[in-house]
Formats: C-alpha cells, structure tokens, sequence
C-alpha cells in the first residue's frame, strides 16, 4: 500500500485537491486507489447544505489521479512535479451518490498509450457497489519543473 505522502512523490495533486488517500495496489496496466470520504471536504458545505453529495466531476477526477500515479510510476516519473492533462472524458456514468463516510474504490485499467497519451477506463466503487465508470484520456508532461 502507498499512503499520501508515497502519491505526493509521484503525482503532482495537493491539499484539497489531491483526492486519492491510498494507492492498494498497482502494475504498468491497472491500479486501485482509495479516497476516504470525509465531512470536511470543501465540497460539503455547498453541494448541498445539509444534504452533502460528492460532485460528480471530483469522483472521475479521482479516478484520473488514480490513473496518473500509474502511467507515472510506469515513465518512473518521481518527482511530484509532471503534470497529466485531460484530453477527452467520455462515457461518464453516475449511478449512485457519494457521501461523507463512504470509501470510494478507484479502480483503473490502461486502455491504450502512445508515446505520452494514456486511454483508461475507470470504474468506482461504494461497498461493492459501481457509483460511477468512466473512459478518459490524458497526457503526461514529462517536461514540467
């Protein structure tokens, strides 16, 4: 298991908007992170007051960051500096809400790379239970200082 501290050494998401806790497990093609969902996210107080719901955007944004530790660890980019960019991002699905309490289950499989591009496939879980998929597509730069 990699905790925070092991993702912030690759990936370059931090504070609020580093929303993978945990990385279970990973290989050059798949992986599955863990985001602990809290009740002091920045998101709770607004979306929606009383009632707080994950957006959805932060779950496949979730998964991305899920996504860019692997095609990282695979270019053995350690630096927490490189940047991966959206693309594309189709397919999205959402069929179950996120709330404070739930651990979210980022499961993610490489689709497709070239050169820098990487095509996944992610899927999250709740209990068990998929709350949402998507196929996204992003680039590595490699460059970033």
């Amino acid at each position: 298991m990699i905790d925070a501290k092991g993702i912030e050494k690759v990936i370059p998401h931090r504070g609020d908007m580093r929303l993978v806790d945990e990385i279970r497990e990973y290989n050059e093609t798949s992986g599955v992170g863990i985001k602990y969902v809290r009740d002091n996210e920045f998101w709770c107080t607004g979306h929606f007051p009383g009632n707080p719901i994950m957006p959805g955007v932060l779950i496949v944004e979730a998964l991305a960051q899920t996504a860019c530790f692997i095609a990282m660890s695979q270019l053995d980019i350690k630096n927490g500096k490189n940047l991966g960019y959206f693309t594309t991002m189709e397919k999205i699905k959402f069929s179950h809400m996120v709330k404070p309490g739930d651990v979210l289950e980022l499961h993610v499989e490489l689709v497709m790379s070239k050169m820098r591009l990487y095509k996944f496939h992610g899927i999250a879980l709740v209990s068990g239970k998929k709350v949402s998929e998507a196929t996204f597509t992003a680039i590595i730069d490699a460059e970033a200082q």
